[in-house]
Parts: structure tokens; sequence; C-alpha cells
């Protein structure tokens, strides 16, 4: 079967599953069609499942069910940034879009390593994420990353430059004084350095673009509420005052302490989560002690009752009632005996499952480092690429050189056969 009938099978199937309520069955054949794939079709199929969940109802939920449970993993998602065909890179980025309007949490973390890479296209399409992230409910207020945002309005590239203003822009629409803030900050920072009127004209713009004179006077009205003195004079300037800064510091600090303590409190859900399965594993192991015991006690149990039988004075009982009495502790036997073969089975069933999740873990952790070879591996290629145009580069200047004193050469010639033909 080839891998576009593959494709269309098993998406078919996903569909088909989602559609139906089958959410499990969803999960486990998403898991299973991922980890079937290759190097080269891997981001293919990454792509295609995304499509697919945002098309269908419900599939939403179900993506964000397979990045928190790191069946899909984000930094897998986040390579495709880097594609060198801007078409393809572009469509895979407006894929991205309902994803980061509605899953901002998700992905927003990693914006601001994004914004570090070495790669302009990587910087350039996070850049875009951002933007996709702001435009849903999300605001964003982390002063770090805004920062990392307003260093890029001094990047080499043009497009990267254009694109960080496009988001400061869209990140000022909601958050007008805190962008403000940081790019005057960063303006009074810049101005020992010369030739930066590029930067000038780039921040002039935001700033024109985000502070209109309803949100200056939207400011001017909360500072008036918040100092409870209406009849000072209360300057328009863009900057708030100095209390102000204060407030909405201490605001920021305690967001940030809010946002840390969520982290160290998911931290702790994830280790009590260990230690659970760890009395789990423990519990079962005490349940297998307890009924080697049980079957202990029980053999003894029969072994006693036969002696004491065998003590015991011989009354003659009807035949009837014999035989109605070796039947019902028969039934008895055979009921415990099957009590116990079926909680045997259920503690196999559990140990298998143990198992697997080891496999599964196991198979995860290999997949990540081998994605983490081929970043390695693209990063070495990259370097020789740039050497070899930097050598072919050299290599062209070389010749035009040799090119260009040939034909200096040339013209000396000339110059000296006029002179003598002159003389003669």
């Amino acid at each position: 079967m080839s891998e576009e009938e593959t494709n269309i099978g098993e998406i078919k199937t996903i569909k088909d599953f989602v559609k139906d309520g089958r959410i499990d069955d969803a999960v486990n054949i998403i898991a299973l069609y991922l980890n079937d794939s290759t190097e080269e079709n891997y981001i293919d199929r990454l792509e295609n499942i995304l499509e697919t969940l945002l098309s269908l109802h419900g599939g939403r939920t179900l993506l964000r069910f397979l990045l928190e449970n790191l069946i899909i993993d984000i930094p897998s998602i986040l390579e495709n940034l880097s594609k060198k065909d801007s078409v393809l890179r572009y469509t895979f980025l407006l894929l991205l879009k309902t994803i980061c309007e509605n899953e901002c949490d998700l992905f927003l973390p990693y914006s601001e390593d994004l914004l570090k890479s070495d790669d302009p296209n990587v910087r350039e399409a996070d850049l875009q994420l951002i933007i996709y992230m702001t435009g849903g409910d999300a605001k964003i207020d982390d002063e770090s990353l805004i920062n990392t945002i307003v260093e890029k309005l001094t990047d080499e590239k043009d497009f990267v430059v254009e694109k960080a203003i496009q988001t400061l822009i869209t990140i000022g629409e909601k958050s007008p004084t805190l962008v403000t803030k940081i790019l005057t900050d960063y303006a009074k920072k810049s101005s020992d350095i010369p030739e930066n009127e590029e930067l000038k004209n780039s921040i002039d713009t935001i700033l024109k673009s985000i502070i209109t004179v309803e949100k200056i006077e939207e400011i001017v009205e909360d500072e008036k509420s918040k100092l409870e003195t209406p009849s000072e004079e209360i300057s328009l300037e863009v900057q708030p005052p100095m209390d102000l800064e204060k407030e909405e510091y201490k605001i920021l600090d305690k967001e940030f302490e809010l946002k840390r303590k969520g982290l160290e409190i998911k931290k702790k859900k994830l280790e009590l989560e260990e230690k659970e399965k760890e009395i789990e594993e423990k519990v079962i192991q005490t349940k297998e002690e307890a009924l080697k015991l049980k079957e202990e006690m029980l053999i003894n149990k029969i072994g006693e009752e036969s002696e004491i039988k065998e003590k015991l004075p011989k009354v003659k009982l009807p035949k009837k009632l014999k035989k109605e009495e070796s039947e019902i502790i028969d039934k008895e036997l055979e009921l415990k005996k099957k009590d116990l073969e079926i909680k045997k089975k259920k503690l196999e069933i559990e140990e298998k499952e143990k198992e697997l999740e080891e496999k599964e873990i196991l198979e995860r952790e290999k997949a990540l480092k081998l994605k983490e070879e081929l970043i390695e591996k693209e990063k070495e290629l990259s370097k020789v690429e740039l050497e070899l145009k930097q050598k072919t580069i050299e290599q062209k200047e070389q010749k035009i050189k040799e090119e260009e004193m040939k034909r200096v050469e040339e013209e000396m010639k000339n110059i000296q056969r006029k002179r003598e033909e002159d003389e003669d």
C-alpha cells in the first residue's frame, strides 16, 4: 500500500472515530499513525492530523488533549517554521492560526526562545504566531517577551523588522501602556547609539498606531480615578506617573508570581501522579502476596477440615443429604477457585498495561533523540552550505579581478603601441 493510500485510509478512520464519539480509539490510531512514520514523512503526517482535527467538530478539544499528553509534541510542530519555501511556510502558519488563537497557553512559552533563533525564517514565523495569539482572547503582557520582540526592531533582516513592528502594534492595541513604556525605555537606551534613525522611525510608527486620542484620555481618566485627586493637573504625556508605574510593576510581579506558582503546582501534580503510580504498583504486589497467603490458608483450612471430619464420630446421614452437602462444598471450592483466577488475570492485565506504558515512553524518548540528531545535522548542513556559497563568491571575485587585470594590461599595451607609432 502506497503512502498516499495509507494517509487516506488512516485519516478516514480518524474522522469516523471522532464523529462517532470514540475518542479513545481516535487517540490510539493517531498515536500509531505518527509512530509508524519515517523521518521523511513524519512532518507530512503531522500536518495531515492537524488539518483533519481542525476541520472536525470537537477536533480542537482532541488536539489539545494530544498536545498536553505529548502524543503530538509542540517542538516537532514548530520545526516547520524553518521551511525554506515561503509558500509552504506561510501555508503551515495559516494551519496553526486557529490553534494559536484558541490554545495560546500551549505555544506562548516557546515564543521567546524561537525569537532568538539563528534562522531569520523562524524569527519571522514566530512573530506571526504571536500576532495570531494576540488576535484571540489572549492578552500578552509578558515584559520579557515584549522586550525580546522590541530587540527585533534592529534585526539584520528587513522582513523580520517589518514583522516585529506589526507584532508590537497588535500587542499594543490591548496593552498600550506597557508597550509604550517598554518602547520609550528602549529608545532612551538606544539614543547614545549613532545611525539609529531607522529604529527611531520604527518606534514612532508603532507609537502613532497604538496611542490614539481616545486611549490617552482613557489612561488619564484611569490615573485620575486611582489618584483620587480630580483637582490636580495630570500630564497628557504617554508615560504614566511614577506612582502608577510602581503599581503596574507590582501587578506584573504578582502576575509573574502567580504564573510561577502555577508551574510549581503543575510540577507537584506530576510528582504526585508518579507517587500514585508507585503506590499502585506496591498495592498490586501486596494484593498478589495476600492472594498467595489466602490460597495457602484455604489449602490448610481444607486439610484441617478433613482432619476434623476424620476425628469426629461418624454419624450416619441419609445418602441424599450427603450428596447435597458434597455438591455444596464442591461449588464453594469452585467459586473460590474462579474468584482467585479472576483476580490473578486482573493483575496480569495491569502488569501488561504497565509494560506497554513503559514501552511507549521508551519509544517517545527514542523519537525525541532522533529529532535532536536531525536538528543538529540540519545545522551542520546549513553551515556547509554557507561555506560553499562563501567559497563560490570568493572564486567569482578572484576571477573578476584576474579578468580586470588582463583588461588593464591590454589597454597598457595598446597605449604603448600608439606611442611607438606616433614616435615613428
